[in-house]
């Protein structure tokens, strides 16, 4: 059980890391890069989408505990 933990936390930190260099750093980068002039449109369109990340987010770390939980009591 705990080389799976250690594993698991490897795999996600990687993840994490990988899509927080994605999301902040590489994307906006590019569009800086190439001369992109931001428009209200597409700020507004980008402060939902993060947002939108953010409540899935805090929606999956609540949840998932829960019903793993759960399945743990109904073993």
């Amino acid at each position: 059980m705990e080389d799976q933990l250690i594993r698991d936390t490897k795999l996600y930190t990687r993840w994490a890391i990988g899509l927080s260099l994605v999301l902040i750093a590489i994307l906006p980068g590019i569009m800086f890069l190439t001369g992109y002039v931001y428009s209200v449109t597409f700020f507004k369109g980008w402060v939902c989408l993060a947002f939108v990340w953010l409540t899935i987010g805090a929606l999956f770390i609540t949840i998932r505990p829960m019903i793993e939980l759960y399945k743990e009591y109904k073993k």
